[in-house]
């Protein structure tokens, strides 16, 4: 039975708040922790195989969609509270305030990413909570149910996203 958005945001605004912390990305090796797979909740390669969701480039840029496949968007929202944000609200964001593959994190700024990999979507709220100039701190949090089946059957190992040449716009 389908859930009204009161109860689904109900239920996500219960979701459990988490930390992690990205090493900038400093040549074109592996990810180590210059990444995070939300749909995984880690940084462990053995897990997520370099299937990742967001990628702290050398670039000092936050990229998202790092390997074939993913097809997912991140919106600024500005300072705002992270525990308030609900999927009625992320619903709400205006088209151009959408990238698809990179912005420049800001200290305090709540982000909004929508990930889409093969048959799996999820939405996910996170807040800056520390940067600097070789790391950044996260506080994130489901704020939509992940939907769609596991396929760990299709996660053959993926490759990494090259370095970027230096500083570039917002994409």
């Amino acid at each position: 039975m389908a859930q009204s958005p009161s109860d689904s945001d109900s239920q996500v605004s219960k979701q459990k708040t988490r930390q992690v912390v990205l090493t900038r990305r400093g040549n074109n090796g592996p990810y180590g922790t210059t990444a995070y797979s939300f749909r995984h909740q880690t940084q462990e390669l053995n897990v997520h195989r370099n299937n990742v969701d967001v990628v702290f480039n050398g670039c000092g840029q936050l990229h998202i969609n790092p390997h074939a496949g993913l097809q997912g968007r991140i919106a600024d929202l500005g300072k705002v509270d992270l525990d308030k944000i609900t999927l009625a609200a992320a619903k709400k964001v205006p088209g151009q305030s959408w990238r698809r593959f990179c912005l420049l994190p800001m200290d305090g700024h709540v982000y909004l990413h929508e990930g889409r990999y093969l048959n799996q979507r999820f939405t996910v709220a996170f807040k800056i909570k520390v940067i600097k100039p070789n790391k950044l701190g996260l506080q994130w949090r489901f704020i939509g149910v992940q939907e769609g089946e596991d396929p760990k059957y299709r996660y053959v190992g993926a490759g990494t996203m090259g370095q970027c040449g230096g500083a570039h716009g917002e994409r």
